[in-house]
């Protein structure tokens, strides 16, 4: 009957630990869908934190370690100690016991000596002996009391004495279990930030080939529509390792760039947040450096309209391997603007098509990559459009 009614009760507990464990991988892929859609350097910014916090954690466990280390050989001692004093104090409570009935018997007898003398008592010869042995009797009860007293006292205080002991001592061990507990629960919080650790690298890392390799294939339509050139070697594009990143970046870092003279114009989006700026970046958690040919704009509003800056002439338009849909308008001047990363395309819009400024070119669900060259320069785009 035990075993079916302990049935029911592991099953909870099981169900719990799953449940548990359910929730807290729950947590942790809505913690990596948030890290997923961070900007490249707000997510190097999470990885130097959790660096910091794990050297903070491992600074911790290693002076944790060190002190539970000093004190477990105290500890041995004075739980033998404990042992001791525990053993002790109940002898001694004991022999307190057997004292309690001595001066309760003593008293006893005393109080039996010391009974009024009857009505019609007759004082006699054998009444005066009698009365001076009971007063030498009361003297020796009152020493024997006394003596009993103090002995009594004595042990009380020993025992209260080591007792003071035994509490001092389970003070000492309790802040040692409770160091254990804790140093084991910060080397799982630490086992649990390694983790963390490890797939936010792993997304920056996929991220960072990424921006790479899109950057690549923008780089070759550009140089098949003879925008720009093709004279800086084109970087590797595996991400199997750490240095295949380092390599990614080693050939950006000396594009050629010219500042925009002309007037201000129009924004690609209504709404957005600049997610990634033009120009060098210093990546910080592989201490490489990035040129970025173009920005990334984040829209306030889903599914919103892109716009053509400049009225001009379609010369791109169509879905790319890793840029999904790109639209690449000539301008004068020699000035292309490109807009890549679109979900959908106008559907009017076709090669050959001139557009107004203003003129949708289609849409984009979150972010925009726009890129703007002159001559086979870059430029960077926020010099062209008004961020009012």
């Amino acid at each position: 009957m035990k075993i079916l009614w302990l049935l029911p009760l592991l099953f909870v507990f099981s169900f719990a630990d799953e449940l548990s464990q359910k929730t807290k991988d729950l947590k942790e892929n809505e913690r990596i869908s948030k890290q997923l859609g961070k900007k490249l350097d707000d997510l190097a910014k999470d990885i130097l934190a959790n660096e910091k916090n794990l050297n903070n954690l491992a600074g911790q466990i290693q002076k944790l370690s060190q002190e539970t280390l000093k004190l477990e050989e105290n500890a041995k001692l004075q739980n033998k100690e404990l042992k001791t004093l525990n053993s002790q104090n109940q002898d001694l409570l004991k022999d307190k016991n057997a004292m309690e009935n001595k001066l309760v018997s003593l008293i006893a007898e005393n109080f039996a000596f010391d009974l009024p003398i009857p009505s019609g008592y007759i004082e006699s010869e054998e009444s005066f002996i009698a009365f001076e042995l009971l007063n030498s009797l009361d003297e020796v009860f009152k020493e024997e009391f006394y003596r009993l007293s103090k002995d009594y006292e004595l042990i009380s205080k020993q025992i209260s004495a080591k007792q003071d002991q035994i509490d001092k001592i389970n003070t000492n061990l309790k802040k040692y279990n409770d160091d254990l507990s804790k140093l084991e629960k910060l080397k799982l919080e630490q086992i649990d930030e390694i983790k963390r650790q490890k797939t936010d690298k792993d997304i920056y890392t996929k991220k960072l080939n990424d921006v790479q390799k899109q950057q690549v294939e923008l780089r070759d339509t550009l140089a098949q529509l003879k925008i720009v050139s093709e004279k800086q070697e084109k970087p590797s594009t595996q991400n199997t390792s750490n240095q295949a990143v380092r390599q990614l970046g080693s050939s950006y870092q000396n594009a050629a760039v010219k500042k925009y003279k002309g007037q201000k114009t129009i924004a690609p989006l209504d709404s957005f947040i600049i997610k990634q700026k033009f120009g060098n970046f210093t990546d910080p958690i592989y201490n490489i450096k990035i040129f970025n040919e173009n920005v990334i704009l984040r829209s306030k509003t889903a599914d919103a309209r892109v716009k053509s800056v400049f009225g001009g002439k379609v010369v791109f338009a169509k879905e790319t391997n890793l840029l999904q849909r790109v639209v690449i308008i000539e301008h004068n001047n020699g000035l292309h603007t490109i807009y890549a990363h679109l979900d959908k395309i106008s559907p009017t819009l076709k090669v050959g098509k001139n557009v107004k400024k203003g003129e949708v070119l289609g849409r984009v669900k979150n972010d925009l990559t726009f890129e703007v060259t002159q001559e086979k320069f870059h430029i960077n785009p926020l010099e062209l459009i008004s961020l009012n």
